[in-house]
Protein backbone atom coordinates (compact mmCIF):
# COMPACT_ATOMS: atom_id res chain seq x y z
CA UNK A 1 0.00 0.00 0.00
CA UNK A 2 1.57 3.20 -0.92
CA UNK A 3 1.29 6.37 1.35
CA UNK A 4 -1.45 8.11 -0.62
CA UNK A 5 -3.16 4.91 -0.63
CA UNK A 6 -2.61 5.09 3.15
CA UNK A 7 -3.11 8.40 3.83
CA UNK A 8 -6.67 8.70 2.26
CA UNK A 9 -7.75 5.59 4.35
CA UNK A 10 -6.96 7.19 7.34
CA UNK A 11 -8.71 9.88 5.88
CA UNK A 12 -11.84 7.93 5.60
CA UNK A 13 -11.53 6.07 8.70
CA UNK A 14 -11.59 9.45 10.76
CA UNK A 15 -14.07 11.17 8.99
CA UNK A 16 -16.13 8.20 9.04
CA UNK A 17 -15.96 8.07 13.02
CA UNK A 18 -17.42 11.74 12.77
CA UNK A 19 -20.80 10.45 11.35
CA UNK A 20 -22.11 9.19 14.28
CA UNK A 21 -22.01 12.68 15.92
CA UNK A 22 -25.04 13.48 17.65
CA UNK A 23 -28.04 15.99 15.46
CA UNK A 24 -26.95 19.37 15.36
CA UNK A 25 -23.20 19.22 16.33
CA UNK A 26 -22.47 20.07 12.82
CA UNK A 27 -24.03 23.72 13.21
CA UNK A 28 -20.45 24.66 14.88
CA UNK A 29 -17.17 24.09 15.31
CA UNK A 30 -16.37 22.58 18.60
CA UNK A 31 -14.72 24.34 21.16
CA UNK A 32 -10.67 25.14 21.04
CA UNK A 33 -8.65 22.57 23.18
CA UNK A 34 -8.47 24.42 26.55
CA UNK A 35 -5.61 26.43 27.38
CA UNK A 36 -4.06 29.96 27.51
CA UNK A 37 -5.61 32.21 24.50
CA UNK A 38 -6.85 28.78 22.40
CA UNK A 39 -7.04 29.40 18.52
CA UNK A 40 -10.61 28.65 17.21
CA UNK A 41 -12.03 27.37 15.38
CA UNK A 42 -14.15 27.93 12.23
CA UNK A 43 -17.26 27.04 10.69
CA UNK A 44 -17.21 26.51 6.71
CA UNK A 45 -18.87 30.11 6.63
CA UNK A 46 -16.53 31.39 8.88
CA UNK A 47 -13.78 29.79 7.05
CA UNK A 48 -14.23 31.33 3.67
CA UNK A 49 -15.25 34.91 5.24
CA UNK A 50 -11.29 34.74 6.69
CA UNK A 51 -10.13 33.16 3.31
CA UNK A 52 -12.03 36.76 1.70
CA UNK A 53 -10.97 38.73 3.96
CA UNK A 54 -7.72 40.14 2.29
CA UNK A 55 -4.72 38.85 5.47
CA UNK A 56 -2.95 36.01 5.51
CA UNK A 57 -4.63 33.27 6.75
CA UNK A 58 -2.69 30.02 9.09
CA UNK A 59 -5.70 27.18 8.82
CA UNK A 60 -4.64 23.77 11.00
CA UNK A 61 -6.93 21.27 9.77
CA UNK A 62 -7.51 18.78 12.70
CA UNK A 63 -9.39 17.58 15.15
CA UNK A 64 -10.35 18.43 18.55
CA UNK A 65 -9.39 15.67 19.97
CA UNK A 66 -6.26 14.30 17.45
CA UNK A 67 -2.90 14.44 19.81
CA UNK A 68 -0.43 16.15 16.76
CA UNK A 69 -3.51 18.80 16.46
CA UNK A 70 -2.84 19.03 20.26
CA UNK A 71 0.53 19.47 19.91
CA UNK A 72 0.47 21.96 17.09
CA UNK A 73 -1.92 24.47 19.56
CA UNK A 74 1.12 26.43 21.16
CA UNK A 75 2.99 26.54 17.94
CA UNK A 76 0.14 28.59 16.48
CA UNK A 77 -0.66 29.87 19.69
CA UNK A 78 2.90 31.75 19.20
CA UNK A 79 2.31 32.24 14.83
CA UNK A 80 -0.91 34.23 16.05
CA UNK A 81 1.22 36.76 18.22
CA UNK A 82 3.67 36.62 15.70
CA UNK A 83 1.57 37.80 13.28
CA UNK A 84 -0.33 40.36 15.44
CA UNK A 85 -3.17 42.39 13.23
CA UNK A 86 -1.01 41.20 10.09
CA UNK A 87 -2.83 37.37 9.84
CA UNK A 88 -5.35 35.13 11.24
CA UNK A 89 -4.94 31.93 12.90
CA UNK A 90 -7.48 29.32 13.48
CA UNK A 91 -8.34 25.70 13.59
CA UNK A 92 -10.88 23.58 11.39
CA UNK A 93 -11.87 20.50 12.78
CA UNK A 94 -12.41 18.50 9.75
CA UNK A 95 -14.30 15.47 11.34
CA UNK A 96 -17.29 17.85 11.80
CA UNK A 97 -17.04 18.72 8.26
CA UNK A 98 -15.47 16.47 5.98
CA UNK A 99 -16.88 18.09 2.56
CA UNK A 100 -14.41 20.88 3.33
CA UNK A 101 -11.47 18.44 4.20
CA UNK A 102 -12.50 16.95 0.94
CA UNK A 103 -12.42 20.26 -1.12
CA UNK A 104 -9.07 21.66 0.80
CA UNK A 105 -7.58 17.85 0.16
CA UNK A 106 -6.75 17.55 3.78
CA UNK A 107 -5.28 13.71 3.30
CA UNK A 108 -4.15 13.42 7.26
CA UNK A 109 -4.07 15.73 10.87
CA UNK A 110 -2.86 17.85 11.37
CA UNK A 111 -1.91 19.57 7.88
CA UNK A 112 -1.07 22.81 8.07
CA UNK A 113 -2.19 25.00 4.90
CA UNK A 114 -1.37 28.94 4.82
CA UNK A 115 -3.37 31.30 2.33
CA UNK A 116 -2.11 34.77 1.73
CA UNK A 117 -4.31 37.77 1.28
CA UNK A 118 -5.95 36.67 -1.68
CA UNK A 119 -7.14 33.60 -0.14
CA UNK A 120 -4.25 31.67 -1.94
CA UNK A 121 -2.56 28.47 -0.90
CA UNK A 122 1.03 29.14 -0.60
CA UNK A 123 2.21 26.75 2.23
CA UNK A 124 0.85 23.00 2.93
CA UNK A 125 2.62 20.86 5.65
CA UNK A 126 1.22 17.29 6.87
CA UNK A 127 1.61 16.64 10.81
CA UNK A 128 3.40 18.27 13.89
CA UNK A 129 5.79 21.82 13.25
CA UNK A 130 7.92 22.92 15.34
CA UNK A 131 7.88 26.44 15.47
CA UNK A 132 11.54 27.85 13.87
CA UNK A 133 10.50 25.70 11.23
CA UNK A 134 6.85 27.20 10.40
CA UNK A 135 8.43 30.59 11.12
CA UNK A 136 10.75 29.76 8.39
CA UNK A 137 8.32 29.17 6.04
CA UNK A 138 6.15 31.82 7.08
CA UNK A 139 9.11 34.30 6.44
CA UNK A 140 10.02 33.01 3.14
CA UNK A 141 6.36 32.89 1.63
CA UNK A 142 6.35 36.58 3.00
CA UNK A 143 3.91 36.01 5.19
CA UNK A 144 5.93 37.03 8.98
Amino acid sequence: MNRTTLAALLLTLALASAQGSPAGAADAPPAAPPGPNPITALSPAELTAALQGGKPVVMEFGGETCIPCRQMQPVLQEIRTDLDKKGRVHNFWIQTHPEVARQFKVMAMPTQIVFDSKGTEVFRHIGVLPLPEFRKALKEKGIL
